[in-house]
């Protein structure tokens, strides 16, 4: 174990029971990641890609094997801890941005920031930094339903960063975008690693974001393999 590792994977195990069959998503997967770094995992639908991310964000439970974060074994953590661990730590991009269609772009933002117990006021001007970060200054106080599609995309990385997380966790987030606003979220998640040292985590089908990434993996068969 190194106290140098932000993510330390050891067996880890995914099964799930129904009636008939029980479901082997992960198998033994071993997997580290060092502050800074970055890594795309790649696979086929299916392949338990969303499965391992959700599992990296205590978003779900492995079945065997230990996640440890910064050395610290998730599983002992008890849900208070995990959801502390999530609000401080980790950020979460889905391919699916979940705004709020009622409020603002700003108010969007910076509700990470309100329950986390901040300030009203902190959480607007953390919101309104990290909007001008993306590129979105100019469209803070519009309703998220007059965004398009890769401006909504946007403003939910915004939302990810507001509490300046150590790790972002990215299901897809170019999946629902043109080549265009693909490329512009790209251009973001590069300059959050290689500017702000943010770690990244991204599963994706696009071939030009996993290139970006220092490190490739590909799940088959629920191994993880190394590209």
């Amino acid at each position: 174990m190194s106290d140098a590792l932000l993510y330390e994977v050891q067996g880890l195990s995914k099964t799930v029971r129904s009636a008939v069959e029980q479901l082997t998503i992960l198998k033994r997967i071993d997997f580290s990641l060092r502050p800074g770094e970055s890594a795309a995992i790649i696979g086929a639908s299916g392949s338990g890609k969303s499965t391992l991310l959700h599992i990296l964000g205590t978003l779900d439970q492995p079945t065997g094997g230990k996640v440890l974060f910064l050395g610290k074994d998730l599983s002992r953590m008890n849900q208070s801890e995990k959801d502390c661990l999530r609000n401080l730590s980790i950020g979460f991009v889905f391919q699916f941005h979940h705004l709020l269609p009622e409020f603002t772009t700003l108010e969007n933002v910076a509700l990470p920031g309100l329950i986390a117990g901040r300030s009203h006021g902190w959480s607007r001007r953390e919101a309104s930094d990290a909007l001008e970060m993306v590129g979105l200054g100019d469209r803070k106080h519009h309703r998220v339903t007059t965004l398009s599609g890769g401006e909504r995309q946007r403003a939910a990385i915004a939302r990810a960063l507001l509490l300046k997380p150590r790790v972002l966790l990215a299901d897809e987030p170019t999946g629902n975008l043109d080549e265009e606003a693909g490329s512009s979220v790209k251009q973001i998640l590069m300059h959050l690693n290689q500017t702000l040292g943010t770690s990244l985590v991204v599963v994706t089908h696009n071939r030009d974001l996993a290139l970006a990434m220092r490190h490739q993996y590909e799940l088959r068969g629920g191994e993880l393999f190394s590209l």
